[in-house]
């Protein structure tokens, strides 16, 4: 396998620029997968014997990419449950509500859970997720109220 080297940093940019674009498109591809395999487990009752070749097929991947996917949302799904100490019908519940509203469980979601006089209602909304670094930003603006504190207990 050859090396590319740049001849230029305006090529290096626009290589870089179409590798991003590239595995974006990818990650999109990925995660319109995982939502459809995520509504086929669910109406199944999470059993995936004998879906994955069937799903393979449909959605034109290779039966190993799929029987990854699967792996990778039972095992999310294992964490919700267990991280959230919930009932596997609550999490199947925010899971198909997910589904239906097309968020994936990996661009960050919220969901709230009300039950008023034997009324219950479950809503599930998109969530976002923190930038990196954003625990520094928060450090840092906690530092400068204190010093905005100390600058006023001086004056």
């Amino acid at each position: 396998m050859s090396s590319w080297i740049p001849k230029t940093f305006d090529a290096a940019c626009k290589r870089a620029a179409g590798r991003r674009r590239y595995h974006a498109q990818r990650r999109r591809a990925r995660d319109k997968r995982q939502l459809v395999i995520l509504a086929v487990l669910v109406d199944r009752k999470w059993q995936s014997y004998g879906v994955g070749r069937v799903l393979a097929e449909s959605l034109s991947v290779d039966p190993a990419t799929i029987s990854r996917d699967i792996q990778y949302l039972h095992k999310w799904r294992r964490s919700l449950i267990d991280t959230r100490e919930m009932t596997e019908s609550l999490a199947d519940a925010i899971i198909r509500r997910l589904v239906v509203a097309g968020i994936h469980p990996r661009h960050g979601y919220s969901w709230t859970y009300v039950c008023n006089a034997g009324v219950s209602f479950l809503t599930v909304r998109r969530g976002f997720r923190s930038p990196k670094g954003s625990r520094k930003h928060t450090r840092l603006n906690l530092y400068a109220s204190v010093e905005r504190s100390d600058e006023q207990a001086t004056s």
